[in-house]
Protein backbone atom coordinates (compact mmCIF):
# COMPACT_ATOMS: atom_id res chain seq x y z
CA UNK A 1 0.00 0.00 0.00
CA UNK A 2 1.37 3.47 -0.83
CA UNK A 3 2.68 5.46 2.09
CA UNK A 4 2.56 9.17 2.77
CA UNK A 5 5.69 11.18 2.21
CA UNK A 6 5.73 14.37 4.23
CA UNK A 7 7.52 17.41 2.77
CA UNK A 8 11.31 17.44 3.05
CA UNK A 9 12.16 20.70 1.30
CA UNK A 10 10.91 24.26 1.56
CA UNK A 11 9.38 24.02 -1.91
CA UNK A 12 7.46 20.91 -0.87
CA UNK A 13 6.28 22.58 2.33
CA UNK A 14 5.11 25.58 0.32
CA UNK A 15 3.35 23.33 -2.19
CA UNK A 16 1.55 21.42 0.59
CA UNK A 17 0.34 24.57 2.35
CA UNK A 18 -0.61 26.34 -0.88
CA UNK A 19 -2.52 23.36 -2.25
CA UNK A 20 -4.43 22.96 1.02
CA UNK A 21 -5.36 26.65 1.21
CA UNK A 22 -6.30 26.99 -2.47
CA UNK A 23 -8.45 23.87 -2.31
CA UNK A 24 -10.10 25.12 0.89
CA UNK A 25 -10.72 28.59 -0.56
CA UNK A 26 -12.24 27.10 -3.72
CA UNK A 27 -14.68 24.86 -1.78
CA UNK A 28 -18.00 26.68 -1.47
CA UNK A 29 -19.68 24.18 0.85
CA UNK A 30 -17.86 24.27 4.21
CA UNK A 31 -19.11 20.80 5.08
CA UNK A 32 -16.89 19.43 2.28
CA UNK A 33 -13.71 20.89 3.77
CA UNK A 34 -11.79 18.17 5.63
CA UNK A 35 -10.22 20.52 8.18
CA UNK A 36 -11.44 21.61 11.59
CA UNK A 37 -12.10 25.30 12.15
CA UNK A 38 -9.00 25.56 14.35
CA UNK A 39 -6.84 24.06 11.62
CA UNK A 40 -8.35 26.38 9.02
CA UNK A 41 -7.46 29.38 11.18
CA UNK A 42 -3.86 28.17 11.46
CA UNK A 43 -3.68 27.49 7.71
CA UNK A 44 -5.03 30.91 6.77
CA UNK A 45 -2.39 32.54 8.95
CA UNK A 46 0.60 30.28 8.21
CA UNK A 47 0.38 29.88 4.42
CA UNK A 48 0.71 33.55 3.38
CA UNK A 49 3.38 34.12 6.02
CA UNK A 50 5.40 31.18 4.71
CA UNK A 51 5.04 32.41 1.12
CA UNK A 52 6.31 35.82 2.25
CA UNK A 53 9.31 34.29 4.00
CA UNK A 54 10.20 32.20 0.95
CA UNK A 55 9.76 35.29 -1.23
CA UNK A 56 12.37 37.12 0.81
CA UNK A 57 14.78 34.20 0.37
CA UNK A 58 14.19 34.18 -3.39
CA UNK A 59 14.65 37.96 -3.65
CA UNK A 60 17.86 37.85 -1.62
CA UNK A 61 19.18 34.98 -3.73
CA UNK A 62 18.39 36.85 -6.93
CA UNK A 63 20.20 39.96 -5.70
CA UNK A 64 23.16 37.83 -4.65
CA UNK A 65 23.27 36.15 -8.07
CA UNK A 66 23.23 39.51 -9.85
CA UNK A 67 25.98 40.75 -7.56
CA UNK A 68 28.04 37.61 -8.12
CA UNK A 69 27.98 38.13 -11.88
CA UNK A 70 29.21 41.71 -11.51
CA UNK A 71 31.84 40.84 -8.90
CA UNK A 72 33.15 38.02 -11.08
CA UNK A 73 33.62 40.50 -13.92
CA UNK A 74 35.28 43.04 -11.61
CA UNK A 75 37.54 40.38 -10.08
CA UNK A 76 38.69 39.26 -13.53
CA UNK A 77 39.48 42.83 -14.55
CA UNK A 78 41.23 43.61 -11.26
CA UNK A 79 43.33 40.45 -11.49
CA UNK A 80 44.42 41.40 -15.01
CA UNK A 81 45.49 44.90 -13.95
CA UNK A 82 47.32 43.72 -10.84
CA UNK A 83 49.07 40.87 -12.69
CA UNK A 84 49.99 43.16 -15.57
CA UNK A 85 51.57 45.73 -13.23
CA UNK A 86 53.61 43.05 -11.47
CA UNK A 87 54.65 41.57 -14.81
CA UNK A 88 55.63 45.05 -16.07
CA UNK A 89 57.82 45.41 -13.00
CA UNK A 90 59.43 42.00 -13.60
CA UNK A 91 60.10 42.85 -17.25
CA UNK A 92 61.74 46.10 -16.15
CA UNK A 93 64.01 44.10 -13.83
CA UNK A 94 64.91 41.74 -16.67
CA UNK A 95 65.76 44.75 -18.85
CA UNK A 96 67.78 46.13 -15.92
CA UNK A 97 65.63 49.27 -15.92
CA UNK A 98 64.74 48.31 -12.35
CA UNK A 99 67.02 46.49 -9.93
CA UNK A 100 66.09 43.10 -8.40
CA UNK A 101 65.74 44.69 -4.95
CA UNK A 102 62.74 46.65 -6.29
CA UNK A 103 60.77 43.41 -6.03
CA UNK A 104 60.83 43.77 -2.26
CA UNK A 105 58.58 46.84 -2.49
CA UNK A 106 55.84 44.51 -3.76
CA UNK A 107 56.63 41.82 -1.14
CA UNK A 108 58.01 39.49 -3.81
CA UNK A 109 61.17 37.39 -3.39
CA UNK A 110 64.12 39.48 -4.56
CA UNK A 111 65.70 36.57 -6.41
CA UNK A 112 62.61 35.32 -8.27
CA UNK A 113 61.06 36.60 -11.49
CA UNK A 114 57.68 34.91 -11.02
CA UNK A 115 54.40 36.71 -10.45
CA UNK A 116 51.74 35.23 -8.12
CA UNK A 117 48.65 33.52 -9.53
CA UNK A 118 45.46 35.39 -8.71
CA UNK A 119 42.70 32.81 -8.66
CA UNK A 120 40.59 33.66 -5.63
CA UNK A 121 38.98 36.79 -4.23
CA UNK A 122 41.39 36.73 -1.30
CA UNK A 123 44.43 36.49 -3.58
CA UNK A 124 43.27 39.40 -5.75
CA UNK A 125 42.55 41.54 -2.68
CA UNK A 126 45.87 40.63 -1.04
CA UNK A 127 48.07 41.19 -4.07
CA UNK A 128 46.12 44.21 -5.25
CA UNK A 129 46.90 45.93 -1.96
CA UNK A 130 50.55 44.81 -2.01
CA UNK A 131 51.02 45.90 -5.61
CA UNK A 132 49.52 49.37 -5.18
CA UNK A 133 51.40 49.99 -1.93
CA UNK A 134 54.62 48.66 -3.42
CA UNK A 135 54.32 50.89 -6.48
CA UNK A 136 53.63 53.92 -4.28
CA UNK A 137 56.61 53.14 -2.01
CA UNK A 138 58.99 52.54 -4.93
CA UNK A 139 57.98 55.79 -6.68
CA UNK A 140 58.27 57.67 -3.37
CA UNK A 141 61.84 56.34 -3.09
CA UNK A 142 62.67 57.94 -6.45
CA UNK A 143 61.75 55.19 -8.91
CA UNK A 144 60.08 55.83 -12.23
CA UNK A 145 56.37 54.97 -12.22
CA UNK A 146 55.04 52.05 -14.21
CA UNK A 147 52.78 53.44 -16.91
CA UNK A 148 51.30 50.39 -18.61
CA UNK A 149 49.17 49.91 -16.67
CA UNK A 150 49.38 52.97 -14.48
CA UNK A 151 48.80 52.91 -10.74
CA UNK A 152 45.63 54.94 -11.25
CA UNK A 153 44.23 52.32 -13.65
CA UNK A 154 45.06 49.50 -11.25
CA UNK A 155 43.56 51.45 -8.36
CA UNK A 156 40.26 51.97 -10.21
CA UNK A 157 39.89 48.29 -11.11
CA UNK A 158 40.93 47.22 -7.61
CA UNK A 159 38.46 49.60 -5.91
CA UNK A 160 35.57 48.41 -8.09
CA UNK A 161 36.29 44.81 -7.12
CA UNK A 162 36.87 45.61 -3.44
CA UNK A 163 33.60 47.53 -3.11
CA UNK A 164 31.71 44.87 -5.04
CA UNK A 165 33.17 42.18 -2.82
CA UNK A 166 31.99 44.01 0.31
CA UNK A 167 28.52 44.48 -1.18
CA UNK A 168 28.34 40.81 -2.06
CA UNK A 169 29.25 39.86 1.51
CA UNK A 170 26.43 42.10 2.78
CA UNK A 171 23.95 40.50 0.38
CA UNK A 172 25.03 37.05 1.52
CA UNK A 173 24.25 38.07 5.09
CA UNK A 174 20.76 39.16 4.01
CA UNK A 175 20.25 35.83 2.23
CA UNK A 176 21.53 33.80 5.18
CA UNK A 177 19.23 35.72 7.54
CA UNK A 178 16.20 35.12 5.28
CA UNK A 179 17.02 31.42 5.14
CA UNK A 180 17.34 31.27 8.91
CA UNK A 181 13.88 32.80 9.32
CA UNK A 182 12.44 30.06 7.09
CA UNK A 183 14.31 27.33 8.96
CA UNK A 184 12.95 28.61 12.26
CA UNK A 185 9.40 28.50 10.85
CA UNK A 186 9.70 24.98 9.44
CA UNK A 187 9.00 22.96 12.63
CA UNK A 188 5.61 24.66 13.08
CA UNK A 189 4.88 24.36 9.37
CA UNK A 190 5.66 20.64 9.48
CA UNK A 191 3.30 20.17 12.44
CA UNK A 192 0.55 21.99 10.59
CA UNK A 193 1.01 19.95 7.42
CA UNK A 194 0.90 16.73 9.43
CA UNK A 195 -2.34 17.90 11.04
CA UNK A 196 -3.82 18.86 7.67
CA UNK A 197 -2.96 15.49 6.16
CA UNK A 198 -4.22 13.53 9.17
CA UNK A 199 -7.55 15.37 9.09
CA UNK A 200 -7.80 14.91 5.31
CA UNK A 201 -7.30 11.16 5.45
CA UNK A 202 -9.72 10.78 8.35
CA UNK A 203 -12.36 12.83 6.53
CA UNK A 204 -12.20 10.78 3.33
CA UNK A 205 -11.54 7.34 4.84
CA UNK A 206 -14.68 5.29 4.23
CA UNK A 207 -12.90 1.97 3.86
CA UNK A 208 -11.82 2.25 0.22
CA UNK A 209 -8.17 3.23 0.64
CA UNK A 210 -7.55 3.83 -3.07
CA UNK A 211 -10.51 6.21 -3.19
CA UNK A 212 -9.31 7.91 0.00
CA UNK A 213 -5.85 8.47 -1.49
CA UNK A 214 -7.27 9.91 -4.71
CA UNK A 215 -9.37 12.41 -2.79
CA UNK A 216 -6.57 13.21 -0.33
CA UNK A 217 -4.18 13.93 -3.21
CA UNK A 218 -6.56 16.63 -4.39
CA UNK A 219 -5.93 18.36 -1.07
CA UNK A 220 -2.14 18.05 -1.37
CA UNK A 221 -1.36 14.77 0.38
CA UNK A 222 1.63 13.04 -1.25
CA UNK A 223 1.92 9.26 -1.55
CA UNK A 224 4.80 7.08 -2.74
CA UNK A 225 5.03 3.28 -3.02
CA UNK A 226 6.07 1.36 0.04
CA UNK A 227 9.36 -0.51 -0.20
CA UNK A 228 9.12 -3.37 -2.69
CA UNK A 229 5.65 -2.33 -3.83
CA UNK A 230 4.77 -2.26 -7.52
CA UNK A 231 3.20 1.10 -8.46
CA UNK A 232 -0.32 0.81 -9.91
CA UNK A 233 -2.09 3.10 -12.41
CA UNK A 234 -4.86 3.68 -9.88
CA UNK A 235 -2.32 5.59 -7.78
CA UNK A 236 0.24 7.00 -10.24
CA UNK A 237 0.37 8.41 -13.76
CA UNK A 238 4.02 9.48 -13.88
CA UNK A 239 7.14 8.22 -12.18
CA UNK A 240 10.83 7.78 -12.88
CA UNK A 241 14.37 8.25 -11.66
CA UNK A 242 16.99 10.96 -11.90
CA UNK A 243 20.63 9.94 -11.95
CA UNK A 244 24.06 10.58 -13.42
CA UNK A 245 25.24 8.95 -16.64
CA UNK A 246 27.02 6.24 -14.62
CA UNK A 247 23.76 5.37 -12.85
CA UNK A 248 24.47 7.16 -9.57
CA UNK A 249 21.06 8.26 -8.20
CA UNK A 250 20.49 11.90 -7.32
CA UNK A 251 18.34 12.96 -4.37
CA UNK A 252 16.42 16.25 -4.08
CA UNK A 253 16.10 16.78 -7.82
CA UNK A 254 13.07 19.00 -8.38
CA UNK A 255 10.82 17.49 -11.05
CA UNK A 256 8.08 19.77 -12.41
CA UNK A 257 5.14 19.13 -14.72
CA UNK A 258 5.13 22.60 -16.24
CA UNK A 259 1.60 22.82 -17.63
CA UNK A 260 0.04 21.63 -14.36
CA UNK A 261 2.28 23.70 -12.12
CA UNK A 262 3.02 20.73 -9.87
CA UNK A 263 6.36 19.38 -8.73
CA UNK A 264 8.00 16.86 -6.47
CA UNK A 265 11.55 15.92 -5.48
CA UNK A 266 13.47 12.69 -5.81
CA UNK A 267 14.21 10.34 -2.93
CA UNK A 268 17.67 9.13 -1.99
CA UNK A 269 17.41 6.44 -4.68
CA UNK A 270 16.61 9.08 -7.30
CA UNK A 271 12.96 8.03 -7.64
CA UNK A 272 9.99 10.38 -8.00
CA UNK A 273 6.21 9.87 -8.30
CA UNK A 274 3.17 11.85 -9.39
CA UNK A 275 -0.38 10.76 -8.63
CA UNK A 276 -3.12 10.33 -11.21
CA UNK A 277 -2.92 13.15 -13.78
CA UNK A 278 -5.27 14.19 -16.54
CA UNK A 279 -4.35 12.55 -19.85
CA UNK A 280 -2.41 14.86 -22.13
CA UNK A 281 1.01 15.90 -23.37
CA UNK A 282 3.20 17.74 -20.90
CA UNK A 283 6.66 19.23 -20.46
CA UNK A 284 8.67 17.84 -17.55
CA UNK A 285 11.66 19.77 -16.20
CA UNK A 286 14.28 18.47 -13.75
CA UNK A 287 16.49 20.88 -11.81
CA UNK A 288 19.17 20.52 -9.15
CA UNK A 289 21.73 23.08 -8.05
CA UNK A 290 25.09 22.31 -9.60
CA UNK A 291 23.58 20.40 -12.52
CA UNK A 292 22.29 21.36 -15.95
CA UNK A 293 18.51 21.54 -16.24
CA UNK A 294 16.85 18.72 -18.14
CA UNK A 295 13.70 19.46 -20.16
CA UNK A 296 11.54 16.64 -21.48
CA UNK A 297 8.84 18.02 -23.81
CA UNK A 298 6.18 15.77 -25.24
CA UNK A 299 5.73 13.62 -22.14
CA UNK A 300 2.49 11.73 -22.78
CA UNK A 301 0.14 10.80 -19.94
CA UNK A 302 -2.48 8.19 -20.83
CA UNK A 303 -5.51 7.16 -18.82
CA UNK A 304 -5.05 3.94 -16.87
CA UNK A 305 -1.32 3.77 -17.59
CA UNK A 306 1.93 4.78 -15.95
CA UNK A 307 4.48 6.83 -17.85
CA UNK A 308 8.08 6.24 -16.75
CA UNK A 309 10.89 8.75 -17.27
CA UNK A 310 14.63 8.16 -17.14
CA UNK A 311 16.28 11.52 -16.39
CA UNK A 312 20.04 11.74 -16.85
CA UNK A 313 21.59 14.79 -15.17
CA UNK A 314 24.94 16.36 -16.04
CA UNK A 315 27.05 18.52 -13.69
CA UNK A 316 27.48 22.17 -14.64
CA UNK A 317 30.88 22.46 -16.37
CA UNK A 318 33.52 24.28 -14.29
CA UNK A 319 34.15 27.91 -15.15
CA UNK A 320 37.50 28.30 -16.95
CA UNK A 321 40.16 30.15 -15.00
CA UNK A 322 40.89 33.66 -16.30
Amino acid sequence: MPRRRLPRTNDERNAALTRAKERKDDTVDPTLIPYTSATITKLDLAQPQYVLKLGKVAAALSQQADSTAKVTEWRTLASYFVADMLEAMQRAVRRKTFVPSDRAYYQLPVGEAQTPRLRTDAEVLEWGQKTLQGEADRVAAGGAPITFPSAAEVQTAFNDFKQGNLQQAALKTVYDTAQQVVQEANPDVDKLILKLWNETETFFDEGDKASMRRKAREWGVVYVPSQGETPLPEDYSLLGTAHLADGTPLANVKVTVVELGIDTTTDTDGSFYFGVLLPGTYTVVATLEGYLDVTLPGTIISEGAITELNIVMKPVPPTPEP
